[in-house]
């Protein structure tokens, strides 16, 4: 009985997702909701839709349903999702803790770390701490070498060589010296000057920033972390 029970669930759920009307589909996840309540999928999708209405207290409920299932981090959609909402609500610090949740489960996903930078960024402008940055650890035990290239944004770099936070950036830009360092920083991204190999926190090969301390680096890897020695 209950296999058919998510039987019929999941023919709603497939219902809701060709059709294109959202009425139709908020339709369609709650049929499949009142068979099997805690199905992720049809949750997942009924917050994005009541994401788009901004109805972003009763999304995060949806997707609070889906965590509680999988301990607050085995559903990468829901973390992401709930990451958004929180964002919308200016809630940027609580957003931030579940993007770098959802950051460790796809290291790899740009869309999430221009997420966890504008909120980092947020957090510099109100006054708050920048978070240290995710390294994912699994590919950075201590007996391996880093030598993935995950530089800091431009505008981060170009921040700390202003001596100002991004958010004072654009008071700070404008003449003609400092579109020149911009450019210069890029083009040091571009030709790998910066990279382990300059930075201020490798020494002999080893990194010794508080987040990776003791770890091997490539001289050519670069992570979040990065500062170039001598930064004027």
């Amino acid at each position: 009985m209950r296999k058919r029970t998510s039987e019929e669930s999941d023919k709603w759920i497939e219902q809701g997702l060709k059709e294109k009307d959202p009425e139709k589909k908020m339709h369609y996840f709650g049929l499949a909701l009142v068979l099997d309540p805690n199905n992720p999928t049809a949750l997942n999708n009924k917050g994005m839709l009541l994401h788009k209405k901004e109805k972003f207290h009763e999304a995060i409920e949806c997707y609070d349903r889906i965590l509680n299932q999988y301990n607050m981090s085995g559903f990468l959609p829901a973390l992401y999702n709930k990451g958004l909402a929180l964002k919308k609500l200016g809630r940027n610090e609580a957003a931030l803790n579940f993007m770098n949740k959802a950051l460790k489960q796809q290291p790899d996903n740009d869309k999430i770390k221009d997420h966890i930078e504008s909120l980092n960024q947020a957090i510099e402008e109100m006054g708050g701490k920048r978070a240290s940055a995710f390294i994912p650890t699994k590919k950075m035990a201590v007996n391996q070498t880093y030598t993935r290239r995950e530089p800091p944004a431009v505008s981060t770099l170009l921040s700390q060589a202003l001596n100002c936070s991004k958010g004072d950036i654009k008071y700070h830009k404008g003449c003609g010296e400092d579109l020149i360092k911009e450019k210069m920083i890029q083009d040091n991204l571009n030709l790998k000057v910066y990279a382990c190999n300059s930075c201020k926190f490798q020494k002999n090969g080893i990194c010794h920033h508080t987040d990776t301390k003791a770890m091997k680096v490539s001289q050519s890897a670069i992570c979040r972390n990065f500062k170039p020695r001598n930064r004027k």
